[in-house]
């Protein structure tokens, strides 16, 4: 029996949201595996007890519908009807089914998809220049593509190949590189794959069709073990304690000279063997960078002793020399100004010695110091750089323990700076 496009299409525009399909047999649970617009595609795996039940909350007789390209050629099927509930059992596979009446909703498209099932008998790595950057595989596989109607569109079905392998994640907060599985889906299964994050860590991929995998029947196939080569670098710099024990390296900070640093290294090893360290200085007049110092170890502790500007450059690199990472340069700006503050003095024990803290420096232009106990209420100040504190206030000597010190100065340039440190108090018995 053919129907009126017009009058099925009128039908599914005032379709209730309640009424719904469900589709079953075959081998295995049906899988909904794709959606286009009201159009829902239903893989089987195999077609023996498949059925289509319908559900509305309307009552009268519900007529079904099947079509194969377009709905305006669709046939009426016959079906079992139980109160609001109907079912049909003639199902085909490549077609296309509806409920016109009471008032339908939707389409159901049946794939049987055994006869669909791709067949992979090999994977492998290619390697060639684009390889640190970008891995190629190619797969020996033959695909039979998926093909349904949906508004009269012949349409391609989405697959859903998944290729997996082992690589590593870097975690900034620990500063280790953690182990995990990586899955890559594709939805066309072409015989070159493309990953653009090659792995860091030595691999076999394996590629499954998940559609098959769903039902059972998947074939999967598994590389030999590839050895990775790409590379990736992180680093960490810490100012020595030294230079101020309570302070971090900033990358837009000017230091005052001298002042160290240790530069820790981390890379996905064993596939990472070798580590550059390279510092260098900025010519004044040409801005040019020239190396300087060239280490080949992991942790570079180097104290800048001289004023200018400084570029620290890690570069790392796997145990082919094939693949290397460089990250982001590391900038050390260093000036005449030197401000140091002692860790420790002792008021009141031995007159004439270490009995006032006063600060070290040189090309200060402006400054103020300001203490502070553990409450962090402040004790004393003062603005002269070559004067200090006693340690007492209001006439008596603080008690013994840790107390902060910050400092805030202008430099020799006229940039506002601070440094901030915990100073010890000690005194003997009287």
């Amino acid at each position: 029996m053919k129907r009126s496009l017009l009058f099925i299409i009128t039908a599914f525009l005032f379709s209730p949201l309640f009424a719904q399909y469900e589709v079953s047999g075959g081998s295995g649970q049906p899988l909904p595996a794709h959606k286009n617009g009201i159009t829902e595609i239903y893989l089987l795996n195999g077609l023996e007890g498949a059925q289509i039940k319908f559900t509305s909350s309307q009552s009268g007789k519900h007529q079904w519908y099947r079509y194969r390209e377009s709905i305006a050629d669709a046939d009426s099927v016959p079906c079992t009807q139980d109160g609001n509930i109907s079912i049909i059992t003639d199902i085909r596979e490549g077609y296309g089914y509806y409920v016109e009446a009471p008032m339908g909703t939707g389409y159901v498209w049946i794939v049987d998809y055994s006869r669909y099932v791709p067949r992979i008998s090999g994977l492998s790595v290619v390697e060639d220049e684009y390889r640190c950057e970008q891995l190629k595989l190619v797969a020996d596989a033959a695909v039979t593509p998926v093909y349904y109607y949906a508004g009269g569109r012949r349409n391609t079905l989405p697959r859903d190949f998944r290729l997996t392998y082992h690589t590593l994640l870097w975690d900034d907060e620990q500063k280790i590189f953690l182990p995990i599985d990586k899955t890559l889906t594709l939805s066309e299964l072409f015989p070159e794959i493309l990953v653009d994050n090659p792995p860091l860590t030595s691999t076999a991929f394996t590629l499954t069709d998940a559609f098959a995998d769903h039902f059972g029947i998947a074939r999967a196939v598994t590389s030999e073990e590839y050895r990775a080569i790409k590379v990736e670098a992180h680093y960490s710099v810490e100012k020595d304690r030294e230079f101020g024990n309570n302070e971090r390296y900033t990358p837009d900070r000017t230091e005052s000279a001298p002042v160290g640093y240790t530069f820790t290294a981390y890379a996905n090893e064993p596939v990472a063997a070798f580590y550059i360290w390279k510092v260098s200085k900025q010519d004044n007049a040409t801005g040019e960078y020239s190396t300087i110092v060239r280490y080949t170890d992991p942790v570079l502790r180097y104290t800048f002793e001289n004023t200018g500007d400084y570029e620290v450059q890690l570069e790392v690199d796997d145990a082919q020399s094939i693949c290397a990472d460089m990250p982001e340069a590391i900038r050390v700006s260093i000036d005449s100004t030197r401000m140091e503050i002692p860790n420790v003095f002792s008021p009141g024990s031995s007159p004439g010695v270490n009995d006032e803290l006063k600060v070290s420096f040189s090309s200060v232009l402006a400054f103020q110091a300001s203490v502070f106990n553990r409450w962090g209420n402040l004790l004393y100040r003062w603005t002269d750089p070559a004067k200090g504190w006693n340690g007492m206030v209001n006439g008596q000597f603080v008690p013994t323990g840790a107390y902060l010190v910050v400092v805030e100065y202008t430099d020799s340039g006229g940039k506002r700076r601070s440094k901030s440190q915990m100073v010890n108090i000690l005194r003997g018995k009287n």
